[in-house]
């Protein structure tokens, strides 16, 4: 679980460049995830819950970048609760959704379509 935490703490830097080409973060995304919950061994639920936590703290991280380029701190913590809440999310319904037999893509799915909208939203 160690290994799969410190892959998911440092992934958004490589996905990051990969957007910077080919512009479908929650395509990207949601496919790493479902890479990542596939590995997970056991059923703790504790797991999805921090590697969504570990990957929204390197993407805040990203985007502080720009918080501080625009000198606007205010929405910082919104977009830290918001972020985290989407990564943790769409982990836990992968990882909820894996023991079915298309559990799996059917989790990506959806990752992907709640990702797009938040991104559409937020």
């Amino acid at each position: 679980m160690l290994f799969l935490a410190v892959i998911s703490l440092f992934a958004p830097f490589p996905l990051w460049l990969i957007e910077s080409v080919l512009p479908w973060p929650f395509v990207f995304e949601e496919l790493f995830k479902l890479m990542m919950v596939k590995q997970i061994k056991g059923s703790n639920i504790l797991y999805p819950i921090i590697l969504g936590v570990l990957f929204s703290v390197s993407e805040t991280m990203m985007y502080l970048i720009n918080f501080l380029q625009l000198g606007n701190f205010e929405q910082l913590p919104l977009r830290i609760v918001l972020t985290t809440t989407l990564h943790v999310g769409t982990y836990g319904i992968m990882y909820g959704l894996r023991k079915y037999k298309y559990g799996l893509y059917l989790g990506l799915l959806l990752g992907i379509l709640i990702h797009w909208e938040f991104n559409r939203v937020v």
